[in-house]
């Protein structure tokens, strides 16, 4: 850790709670006993610390903190910071003891600070004078150099130049000698001794993509699932202790060529699990190796030859060998299941392929994921993970409208009930039940399972992206923005993630900061359709129709055959006082509906845009009758706003939501 302290600076040290900061040494101790919280947040809880009590803006930690190479942007580096404060002060964002977040503002600290001079002198309140200096310029790496020579100076010629005196080189070189084994021995000895325990903080962990060494390149779908699983098995170890990055980001990697110092400094991750796979027939060989960041020190490294049908279950062996060598204490939850024993060959390998097709989000590739999770229910009907596959597939194609609730809701239910019933010890298995009984609105068992997913691994991504989309869609907006941020904290790069950013502040009709993220989000992906679908919608409530227009013509052409993207082209045209091309899209809707499955919610929508209200409450009716998932958006949708005094529409929100 650097030295943090300013030169003028008079004041040593500061308490709260059991926590004490020493401002000089740059080190936070709880009991005395010294935590790792890393160097940002140690700064950011000396910057608020300065100032209990009071609002620290997000640009003032900018301004003070920050140098310019963050990685993706600010936001989600102060964001992921800020969490691991939480971490080290076992506070949390919902229930602050010590660090409030004000949205989309800043930060407090709400916890008291006693102030203890240099000479003994205790202090209650504000810090009197800065304890940070701005942040320091990354060191150069060490290399030799030159001294400049003065003006004026002689250079020393060979008759000047002292000369060596050999004696005393003599004499020191059985020393030196000595001292260069004891420090072989020594780097030796860190090298093959387990990591360094962080039970005083919380230690981040990169899963790199699986290399796949096979001869065939078509084999990637199995390297890539094993990856895949290795981060749900790492991330399940110990919840309180041990965060990781997750799939979206971590495959942006895939064949990479940048150091592991590199990757660890971009991502703020501790350590980083690299892992080869070959498959010849069925057997397969993998190996893996811990490496930890700050110093590049290769800490385990381990090949295993197994059979095919054993590649999952040895996930699970490999992952208790990582708790082991950063020495993390397993959850009781994890040290309590069964080991899992998928040993059926073409029944794993039909189940990584699920994985393959499903990580593609499209329509088509789900369809193709839910053929091959039914295979590896048919040849293994334990597989409590296949069934939340299966759940999660179906689930996507109701909500894209491509399928209709009637064909998919009772799938996805049946599903999610028995991946719980066969994997209750599991988090995918509880996520995919919350996303049950969101489209049953049963908000409060929905909620309860999102919760228990999160105890079980809150490294996982998806699971706080949609529990965010229930939060927000109760007007609970603040606590939606905090999952939101939790999902991008182990999934930066993931563009649903940075889409549905938009989407949590579209709800909560904060147009202009939505438009800043769909920025940033299109500096992942410009053509990610789903980033255009939420800005569409914010530009019409911002009356920017021809620009509104534009984002969902974006969205018609990336999905012509959409429900959504038509209802989308409609709206943002009749918002814009086009509605003789709203009703031509209109009535292909309509003629749409003859043949297959077309939304009534879609319908009312462009009804409401054609200030045709009592048709558009028609539908509503029709929708809450189809049971509808989209009708989960009632209470926070900007765009029913015109029908919110009609007591038809408020009879309809009463059912859906009842007090």
């Amino acid at each position: 850790m650097r030295n943090m302290t300013s030169p003028t600076s008079s004041l040593g040290t500061a308490r709260f709670g059991p926590y004490e900061v020493d401002v000089r040494l740059g080190e936070i101790r709880k009991f005395g006993t010294r935590l790792k919280l890393g160097e940002q947040p140690l700064r950011i809880l000396m910057f608020l610390i300065e100032r209990p009590g009071e609002l620290v803006t997000r640009e003032e930690l900018r301004t003070r903190l920050w140098s310019a190479d963050t990685f993706v942007d600010f936001d989600h580096s102060l964001n992921s910071a800020v969490q691991r404060l939480r971490d080290g002060l076992s506070d949390t964002a919902e229930k602050a003891q010590w660090i409030e977040t004000v949205p989309r503002r800043g930060y407090r600290f709400v916890g008291r600070v006693e102030w203890t001079n240099s000479n003994g002198t205790k202090t209650n309140g504000a810090k009197p004078e800065a304890a940070i200096p701005p942040p320091a310029l990354p060191a150069d790496p060490p290399h030799e150099t030159v001294p400049p020579i003065p003006p004026n100076s002689v250079r020393a010629t060979a008759a000047t130049r002292p000369r060596p005196n050999w004696a005393l080189w003599l004499i020191a070189l059985p020393a030196v000698l000595v001292l260069c084994a004891a420090t072989y021995l020594y780097l030796n000895r860190i090298r093959t001794q387990p990591a360094s325990s962080p039970a005083a903080g919380h230690v981040m962990l990169a899963v790199l993509p699986f290399e796949n060494l096979s001869v065939d390149p078509a084999e990637d779908y199995f390297s890539d699932g094993l990856t895949e699983e290795m981060i749900s098995q790492v991330g399940e170890l110990s919840p309180d202790q041990l965060g990781v990055i997750a799939r979206t980001t971590s495959m942006a990697y895939k064949h990479t060529q940048k150091s592991v110092q590199q990757i660890g400094h971009e991502l703020g991750v501790d350590y980083i699990l690299e892992s080869s796979v070959r498959r010849d027939g069925d057997r397969v060989r993998i190996t893996t190796q811990l490496i930890r960041t700050r110093d590049q020190v290769h800490v385990w490294a381990q090949s295993y030859d197994r059979r095919i049908g054993d590649s999952i279950s040895l996930q699970e062996e490999v992952a208790r060998e990582v708790a082991h060598q950063i020495e993390v204490k397993l959850s009781p939850a994890y040290t309590s299941r069964p080991p899992r024993s998928h040993s059926e060959p073409l029944a794993n390998e039909a189940y990584l392929r699920g994985r393959h097709f499903q990580n593609q989000f499209t329509p088509d590739g789900y369809r193709r994921a839910i053929t091959y999770f039914q295979q590896v229910i048919d040849r293994d009907p334990t597989f409590a993970e296949a069934y939340a596959g299966l759940s999660d597939s179906y689930r996507f194609l109701v909500v894209t409208d491509t399928i209709s609730p009637a064909e998919g809701t009772p799938q996805l239910t049946n599903s999610a009930h028995q991946a719980v019933l066969l994997g209750d010890n599991l988090a995918e298995s509880h996520n995919a039940l919350a996303g049950a009984m969101m489209d049953r609105w049963d908000w409060v068992n929905a909620e309860k399972e999102f919760k228990q997913a999160i105890a079980l691994n809150p490294s996982y991504s998806n699971m706080h992206r949609f529990y965010a989309a229930l939060l927000a869609s109760q007007g609970r907006h603040g606590e939606a923005w905090e999952q939101i941020n939790e999902a991008m904290r182990t999934d930066p790069l993931s563009l649903p993630n940075n889409a549905e950013m938009v989407r949590t502040l579209y709800y909560a009709r904060d147009y202009d900061g939505a438009v800043v993220q769909a920025q940033k989000a299109m500096q992942l992906d410009p053509s990610y359709y789903r980033t255009h679908f939420w800005l569409a919608r914010v530009y019409a409530q911002q009356q920017m129709y021809k620009e509104a227009g534009a984002e969902a013509e974006i969205v018609l052409k990336a999905t012509p055959d959409s429900n959504l993207a038509l209802t989308e082209m409609a709206y943002s045209l009749a918002s814009g006082g086009r509605l003789a091309e709203a009703r031509k899209i209109l009535r292909r809707l309509d003629e749409r509906a003859k043949s297959s499955f077309v939304p009534a919610y879609n319908l009312a929508i462009v009804h409401i845009a054609l200030h045709e209200n009592d048709a558009a409450l028609k539908y509503l009716q029709q929708a809450y009758d189809e049971h509808d998932w989209a009708l989960l958006a009632l209470l926070v949708e900007p765009r029913l706003d015109p029908l919110r005094n009609d007591p038809r529409f408020r009879a309809i929100v009463t059912k859906v939501y009842p007090q």
